[in-house]
């Protein structure tokens, strides 16, 4: 919805969120079904590269489709990029029900350019209805949408590939896929948006900030999408079945949605959020170091969930302290491109050091590394939205 036009009903609003969730709950199950499937992908002969480089392409398209996917929700508005996007999922969800290299590799590509765009619209939306309190709660439950996706693939989608095969899989996706696009026209329509591109365009010190916000959220979600890509392998490799080993790892899924509504708590205010997001990269790069030393694998997933869910709404929230309104569109596009940008570099970064180690714990330490290379690039982006010149950017109850 545009700045401009009358805040929705209370109960439209939450049920437009309900809709966005659901839509995007989905999108985490289409992103993480390679890792979920990865151990019978294996026994297909693809070895850790391909798969590494099937997980990254779901966000291949980012960095490329971010910005001028952030200009179309400013051009078309919302409800009609969003209903574009949906069928964008759909459609790879279809290329996907082949068994061919290529094909796998196009499908991911397609839902991915959906999924991308889908969530610049998506945030943008949330960001313009809600206000203080009830921004933190919709931004948590739009930042859990994709870990309980992610779970749900990872609990579903091993045990129907067990009974039906791999293209069992393919074609439950392809329903659901299908099914979140029929939901979405539900979504009340909207009028044209009709401010010039010009008054959309963030100043160089917010658009500085913001490309800065989106490399260190796309780093903290890009470490939590390797674990739950190679944690899978990695507990095979020790002895574990593969739908027992989804189901250790997707521990680290459920607690975090159980935090999410505490997570939407704290990201209410900027000071605090800072160092919310501060302490959550640390923990998150010392418990993905001891994953592949120690035994306590559903211990230490259960922890990396908790700082998940605690700070998701933070990260996600990043881009409103710098943004103002008329900007939100072109700037999410901006923060998306960045963050989908270190999301696409670190699977296969990640792959290719397990496969040349011939074992999947050192994608552990590829992500470890990775959070402690983002905690300079936070103190960068909290400098930026404390100057005096980007502050009036930040608004009241968003910030």
């Amino acid at each position: 919805m545009q700045a401009s036009a009358p805040e929705a009903p209370v109960v439209s609003k939450w049920r437009i969120l309900a809709l966005l969730f659901t839509a995007r709950c989905v999108m985490g199950m289409q992103f993480e079904s390679v890792g979920a499937l990865g151990p019978l992908l294996r026994a297909e002969g693809l070895d850790y590269a391909r798969l590494g480089i099937l997980v990254g392409a779901y966000l291949a398209p980012s960095v490329l489709v971010a910005l001028p996917g952030g200009i179309v929700v400013q051009r078309l508005g919302e409800r009609t990029t969003l209903l574009l996007c949906a069928a964008l999922m759909f459609a790879g969800a279809v290329v996907d029900l082949s068994s061919d290299w290529n094909a796998r590799l196009l499908a991911r590509v397609i839902a991915g350019t959906g999924g991308v765009v889908f969530t610049i619209a998506g945030t943008k939306m949330i960001a313009d209805m809600f206000v203080g309190r009830q921004f933190g709660l919709a931004m948590a439950a739009l930042a859990g949408s994709w870990p309980c996706g992610i779970a749900l693939a990872l609990i579903a989608l091993p045990p129907i590939a067990d009974k039906f095969g791999l293209i069992g899989a393919s074609v439950a996706m392809m329903i659901l896929t299908l099914m979140a696009l029929i939901l979405l026209f539900a979504l009340p329509k909207q009028a044209r948006p009709g401010a010039p591109l010009s008054a959309a365009l963030p100043s160089a010190t917010v658009t500085a900030a913001v490309a800065i916000a989106g490399l260190v959220g796309g780093t903290a979600n890009a470490t939590f999408a390797n674990a739950f890509a190679f944690g899978p392998l990695l507990l095979t490799e020790r002895g574990y079945t593969a739908e027992i080993a989804a189901s250790h790892v997707s521990v680290a899924l459920w607690v975090t949605i159980a935090a999410i509504p505490v997570g939407g708590a704290l990201a209410i205010r900027r000071g605090p959020g800072i160092w919310i997001a501060a302490a959550s990269l640390l923990l998150a790069a010392v418990g993905m170091a001891a994953i592949p030393v120690s035994d306590h694998d559903v211990l230490i997933f259960a922890g990396l969930g908790l700082v998940a869910g605690l700070s998701g709404a933070t990260f996600a929230s990043l881009p409103t302290w710098a943004l103002p309104v008329q900007a939100r569109a072109v700037g999410m596009g901006i923060f998306f491109s960045t963050f989908y940008g270190s999301m696409l570099a670190l699977p296969p970064i990640a792959g290719v050091f397990a496969h040349r180690a011939g074992g999947a714990g050192i994608a552990f330490d590829v992500a470890a590394v990775a959070l402690f290379v983002a905690m300079p690039l936070l103190g960068a982006f909290a400098a930026l939205v404390s100057a005096p010149r980007s502050a009036p950017a930040v608004e009241e109850g968003a910030a």
